[in-house]
């Protein structure tokens, strides 16, 4: 059973699939792990180029009919035996040689879950390449502030995080498992305090592909805030 696994939801991403699995090879070295590419059925061929690799610590969820990360990410994650499971975008932005960090300080601080954030010191949204993309973010962040109650998250938006399994098994019948929120979901649908760490990162440019994220994923985001919201009451 491997310690890790890497869950990286995907949807026409062929071309960063050898570059992103070669970059885990160099950063997790020496920790067992693996990763669950979970493809929504690419036009591309992003699950024939996965499959291709016939690497030993891949695998590809294949899925028909059904879209969405947030879905896609719950399914890899219970997918896996591993005690730890780590969220990462497919197109290379996030920093995968800060995952040993991740898990280091999520084992040794007793954490259920550790954040990677690129509002703190040392990290950087500089990848946010266009205004669209920022003022969503930033935007997302404000918003998200109403549902965290005393849980202080620089970047709840992040939708890089690594987390311990048994919490995500506890919590998934609660979670909406639609859009893009699935960190704030978790922390907002827990049901006591969750011992949360972060550690900084710098978001990079994309290398390849278009970016999901425009209007229509920040207008989800605002809904799925106002359900919550609706239903707890705002966090004093």
């Amino acid at each position: 059973m491997p310690e890790l696994c890497v869950v990286l939801p995907t949807y026409n991403e062929a071309d960063n699939v050898a570059p992103l699995v070669r970059a885990l090879d160099r950063a997790l070295g020496n920790i067992d792990w693996e990763a669950i590419f979970v493809d929504d059925d690419s036009p591309d061929g992003t699950a024939a180029r996965i499959e291709a690799l016939q690497h030993p610590r891949i695998r590809c969820l294949l899925r028909k009919g059904r879209r969405g990360l947030a879905s896609a990410a719950v399914e890899g994650f219970l997918a896996s035996d591993a005690p730890w499971v780590a969220l990462m975008d497919a197109d290379l932005q996030h920093d995968e040689t800060r995952l040993p960090a991740m898990l280091n300080l999520a084992k040794s601080e007793g954490l259920d879950l550790v954040v990677g954030t690129r509002y703190a010191s040392g990290g950087s949204a500089a990848g946010l390449t266009s205004l669209c993309r920022t003022w969503l973010s930033r935007a997302g962040v404000r918003a998200s502030r109403s549902l965290m109650g005393e849980t202080k998250l620089s970047d709840p938006m992040s939708g890089f995080f690594l987390a311990r399994r048994e919490l995500i098994e506890a919590l998934a019948p609660r979670l909406s498992q639609r859009g893009y929120k699935i960190l704030l979901d978790l922390v907002a649908s827990a049901d006591r305090p969750l011992r949360i760490g972060e550690v900084a990162y710098r978001l990079r440019p994309r290398q390849a592909g278009q970016s999901k994220l425009g209007f229509k994923v920040g207008a989800e985001f605002l809904w799925f805030v106002a359900g919550k919201w609706w239903k707890r009451g705002p966090s004093r």
